[in-house]
């Protein structure tokens, strides 16, 4: 559910009315979820319905930003960029944008193979020879952003790398061992070609290899081994699938015919410059490694307005769990750093933090809202889009104290994409300290006489 700020009304406004005799099945402010039917006939008759936006600092005591979960290598295939966002236009600065290279490892070749000897009988002949080959690339056209065909190209890695760890500084990272690339961006590499992209023709690119880095590659001891795609064009960021090589093949039971046999890439990730910074004013989610909004959650329990209320039930008035009809957490898109702008539908989770006391690393309850797909327009300049997360289950857990299942319940809440890392994206929102600071929809059903 999504709208703009400016038609979202008044923070803090409420509004107040009498329930009618027929039942409630109401449409709130263009959004396609609806209203539950008010069913029970005396509460229709003698009662009341709320609706009030609570501010931030009204039902949330904090919120903080926490990064570093998940890996490039977990998503499947990578990211080409080349001084995009350069120009930014939001956001912390980026001064030369942002620089993007996918690395991949084929696996141990096909080693047997069914083929027809020179008297069209089949064999199977495990006397190969791999002649040359052919890498061929999907790339992901509507999450990708360019203007026009683009550059891409294809380098042989030479330096020892670990696909988990290695970053655009570093070919190994991890614990108790650095080594860095001889040069940042994938270390000493031999260019194997170049092509042009044309999205107009196609989604798929390719680049000849020869015998002689079939064999390279092909040696599995190798862990230097590996291909490195780039591109040269500037301002573009594409997102790429996994490499597959297709490998032209000699066999032994038919020398003088070639058969073609296929390696799909086994290893992939990508590395990329400059790496975000840890923000101090806004809520992010997404990226790769991914980031998570944490709100602590302080709910209001009794309401001392508005004065329609009071007239007529006395004040305070005290809020169950059986009162909340409808709960959403708003949250308001603000344009961050266009290097990692989404091009495309980014799917958002919520999740209860059960041991808020470790964070970061704390584990996460299941999910909340499923998957909430957000699109990448709502972030595009000026922004300032409303994004309603429904917490309707989340509100009544924490009025009430526990799950209804008897479970304890976590007052802090984690705001993440469904999958972690799901994209390069993030997605920026305004922090607490904002004007436009998360605030949090509840639609509230009274009887007569509280």
């Amino acid at each position: 559910m999504s709208g703009s700020a400016k038609e979202g009304g008044v923070i803090g406004k409420s509004a107040l009315r009498a329930l009618g005799a027929a039942p409630i099945l109401a449409l709130l402010s263009g959004c396609s979820e609806l209203l539950p039917l008010v069913e029970d006939d005396d509460l229709v008759k003698s009662g009341y319905v709320i609706e009030l936006t609570f501010p931030f600092d009204d039902f949330a005591s904090g919120a903080r930003v926490y990064g570093g979960y998940g890996l490039a290598s977990q998503l499947s295939g990578g990211f080409l960029a080349h001084e995009f966002g350069a120009q930014d236009d939001g956001g912390d600065p980026q001064e030369t944008g942002l620089s993007a290279r996918t690395l991949a490892r084929f696996p141990d070749y096909p080693r047997v193979a069914q083929v027809l000897d020179t008297l069209g009988v089949i064999q199977i002949d495990s006397s190969l020879t791999f002649v040359s080959g052919k890498v061929v690339t999907r790339i992901d056209t509507i999450a990708s952003v360019h203007d026009g065909p683009v550059e891409i190209v294809a380098h042989a890695l030479s330096e020892p790398w670990d696909a988990p760890s290695a970053t655009w500084e570093y070919a190994v990272d991890t614990i108790g061992h650095r080594t860095p690339w001889t040069t940042p961006g994938g270390g000493a590499a031999r260019r194997i070609g170049s092509t042009r992209w044309d999205p107009e023709e196609g989604d798929t690119v390719w680049f000849f290899v020869d015998s002689a880095q079939v064999a390279e590659w092909g040696d599995t001891a190798e862990i230097g081994r590996g291909l490195r795609l780039s591109t040269t064009t500037p301002g573009v960021r594409l997102r790429v699938g996994s490499s597959l090589l297709r490998l032209d093949t000699r066999p032994s039971v038919n020398p003088d015919t070639l058969v073609e046999l296929a390696a799909a890439s086994q290893i992939n990730t990508f590395i990329y410059a400059p790496t975000p910074s840890q923000p101090r004013k806004t809520l992010r989610v997404g990226g790769a490694p991914a980031w998570r909004s944490v709100l602590h959650l302080d709910l209001p329990t009794e309401l001392h307005g508005p004065p329609e209320l009071c007239e007529a039930l006395d004040c305070p008035v005290e809020i169950g769990e059986e009162h909340v009809s409808f709960a959403a957490l708003r949250l308001i898109t603000r344009v961050g750093p266009r290097a990692f702008a989404p091009s495309d539908t980014v799917p958002v989770d919520l999740r209860s933090v059960l041991a808020p006391e470790v964070l970061p690393k704390s584990p996460l309850g299941s999910s909340r809202i499923g998957a909430h797909e957000v699109p990448p327009d709502l972030f595009a300049a000026p922004a300032g889009e409303v994004v309603e997360l429904p917490v309707t289950t989340l509100v009544r857990d924490l009025l009430r104290g526990e799950t209804v299942t008897g479970d304890p319940i976590s007052s802090s809440a984690a705001i993440l994409t469904a999958a972690e890392p799901y994209s390069i994206d993030h997605l920026t929102f305004e922090g607490a300290e904002s004007p436009l600071a998360p605030s949090l929809r509840v639609i509230l059903i009274f009887a007569r006489g509280g």
